[in-house]
């Protein structure tokens, strides 16, 4: 199969996955043919990509490590956090203590799962993906996404490190999913607002690590840590961080890779006041500050263990032709195999060809997803 932005499909073609709703009930399920009102009602809702069938790319197999009730109860726990602490809840400036039904259970639940599906695929590479496969219309949706994205790749990595208990990897996984709860109490004018923040503006917005520490600490089953992961994942290294300026060794290891996939993934996903940057553009941001604002040896192993091109991703070559991602290389994550589907001059071919990029140096990648044909 192949990922399309969901503006390019046509219709006649096939989904190669089923297309869930953030409840986790199918939307449209797997192999239905895609019809002109399905294609607009699709785009309307916000889901950007679709997962399609191709011959010509049969053998290439799209498998999320995660399974889909497991995906749900996050979805789920993180809900209930908009319920107990938004504006709008009766969550105040009095922080609320041990709950009789605290939230831990649901999210211990949550990152045991994950785990445990994470391990059952532990001999595969941590992909990150940039696509938008479940829509989010609101704050409470792209909140979820990126704490789902955050958390799967901070306990992927820590796993391949190999030196973790798995109570030490609940810890990160929970610090990682957790880390952005403070933004719940942040006025959603501010975080959707299109302009520059004034200085005042950026001020308040930095209290959302403040918040998220008061949030955690007291909440029965959170460990310490993890709240603290909350309080320090916008510290770095050089000191020019928030809240407190935190330098170096100052950052717990935990924080400081939390922040850097934080700070990863909030470049590839468009924001309000910015578009998405290009996934090997937003490595070399991460490369540039390394040993600044980011552990170098954590970017290092971000590099050599992440596969920032997912397979199935359209992409375009610097030679004009174009294809998929077919293969990894895990010798060289950031040079994929790409299966060329359509020719510098624009033809389709029946008889795809492969190019791997970890032996053409002179090839790269130049853009990502499917580019329409002028």
């Amino acid at each position: 199969m192949r990922i399309i932005p969901t503006m390019m499909c046509q219709p006649g073609m096939r989904l190669g996955k089923a297309i869930f709703t953030e409840e986790g009930q199918v939307l449209v399920g797997y192999q239905v043919e895609l019809t002109f009102s399905m294609l607009k009602k699709l785009s309307q809702i916000g889901i950007d990509h679709l997962y399609i069938e191709d011959p010509r790319t049969h053998d290439v197999q799209i498998e999320d490590p995660i399974q889909e009730d497991t995906r749900l109860l996050l979805r789920t726990s993180l809900g209930k956090i908009f319920e107990r602490f938004s504006p709008t809840s009766s969550f105040s400036s009095t922080y609320p203590t041990r709950s009789t039904t605290p939230l831990s259970k649901l999210f211990l639940e949550g990152m045991s799962r994950v785990i445990d599906d994470l391990q059952y695929h532990r001999h595969e590479a941590v992909m990150l993906t940039t696509l938008n496969m479940v829509p989010a219309t609101n704050m409470e949706q792209h909140f979820c996404q990126n704490a789902m994205n955050v958390c799967i790749y901070a306990t992927k990595l820590a796993m391949q490190q190999g030196t973790y208990s798995r109570d030490e990897l609940m810890t990160i996984g929970l610090g990682a999913l957790l880390h952005d709860v403070g933004s719940v109490q942040i006025p959603l004018q501010l975080l959707q607002k299109q302009a520059s923040l004034t200085p005042n503006e950026y001020l308040e917005i930095q209290k959302h690590s403040l918040y998220g520490f008061q949030m955690l600490k007291d909440e029965a089953g959170i460990p310490l840590l993890s709240a603290q992961c909350a309080l320090q994942h916008h510290e770095r290294i050089d000191g020019s961080g928030y809240p407190f300026n935190l330098k170096g060794n100052q950052i717990h290891p935990y924080a400081r890779l939390i922040g850097l996939l934080d700070s990863y993934d909030a470049m590839i996903h468009n924001r309000n006041y910015r578009k998405a940057i290009p996934p090997h553009h937003a490595l070399e941001v991460l490369y540039a500050n390394a040993g600044k604002l980011y552990d170098i040896d954590m970017v290092k192993l971000f590099r050599n263990n992440v596969a920032i091109y997912p397979l199935g991703l359209g992409v375009s070559l610097n030679t004009g032709e174009s294809g998929i991602v077919s293969r990894l290389n895990t010798h060289s994550m950031q040079r994929p195999i790409v299966r060329i589907l359509r020719t510098a001059s624009g033809i389709e071919l029946k008889e795809p060809y492969e190019i791997d990029l970890s032996r053409a140096l002179n090839v790269m990648i130049a853009e990502i997803g499917e580019q329409l044909v002028v």
